[in-house]
């Protein structure tokens, strides 16, 4: 392993392993929570009802009493994705922007690597923690699954598990991106998480609307949940999509991080 990406983990491992307790607790709780939802509609009616129409669509909190329904709703729709793509994205901008602000990246780019090869690196430190914390998030649904018997495939969880692994790397990718061009923490986490919203939400109201319909196919959610993987399995077009335009960034940051001039 490169000497730098050893540092990266190093200087990682702390946040690292908070995010992977975190993502675990919450799907630990979540769901052995199924059991009050089994085989059992009213209750799942009553908690459904709780929540405008409109956002149990776009939520997809209307099948909880089955296995696939609520995982889909509890765990793949909002929450753990919302907790990837904050882990993701606080490693992708201490990967330029946090050293840059704290007026250390010139000890880090003192090693003798090129530009294009520190970014690189950085990355492949950034993906090794996002793959860690989704690798939790996956072990663990396999594990209640089987034992609360909730009747959802190997296959089916992993498809999702690895959709929702490459969509919390897509945003991770993007901060880093953005660090790569401006260098600047408080920019990179507006505009990642600014993206992150209105992405999810064109996705979401694509599913209700005719009229943003079309549009859905912006929005890396759509490859992520659009072919419902929980139900259906891989879709190996639409993650492929997210993997080649998670490429496309990281090139975008090497090339800009070769070009920027770090003493303005």
């Amino acid at each position: 392993m490169p000497s730098l990406v050893r540092k990266s983990l190093r200087d990682y491992r702390r946040a690292v392993a908070g995010w992977m307790v975190g993502v675990g607790a919450f799907v630990t709780i979540y769901v052995s929570s199924w059991s009050q939802f089994k085989g059992d509609p009213d209750a799942a009616e009553s908690a459904a009802e709780r929540i405008p129409q409109g956002m149990q669509t776009a939520l997809g909190f209307q099948d909880l009493y089955s296995g696939a329904g609520y995982l889909q709703a509890v765990i793949y729709t909002v929450f753990v994705p919302l907790l990837l793509i904050m882990a993701a994205t606080v490693f992708g901008t201490r990967a330029i922007a946090g050293p840059e602000d704290a007026g250390v990246l010139d000890l880090l780019l003192a090693n003798p690597i090129s530009r294009r090869r520190f970014v690189l690196q950085r990355f492949a430190a950034l993906a090794t923690g996002v793959v860690a914390v989704g690798a939790v998030a996956w072990l663990l649904v396999l594990a209640l699954a089987a034992a609360l018997d909730m009747n959802v495939g190997v296959s089916r969880i992993s498809a999702a598990s690895l959709g929702l692994l490459l969509v919390g790397l897509w945003f991770g990718t993007l901060a880093l991106t953005v660090s790569a061009f401006v260098g600047r923490r408080p920019v990179v986490l507006a505009t990642t998480g600014s993206v992150a919203v209105a992405t999810y939400l064109l996705h979401a109201l694509g599913n209700q609307f005719d009229a943003i319909r079309p549009l859905r196919w912006l929005s890396p959610f759509h490859y992520y949940l659009g072919a419902d993987p929980l139900h259906t399995g891989f879709h190996v077009g639409y993650l492929l999509v997210l993997a080649g335009t998670i490429a496309v960034l990281v090139g975008m940051a090497a090339a800009a991080f070769e070009r920027r001039d770090l003493a303005v």
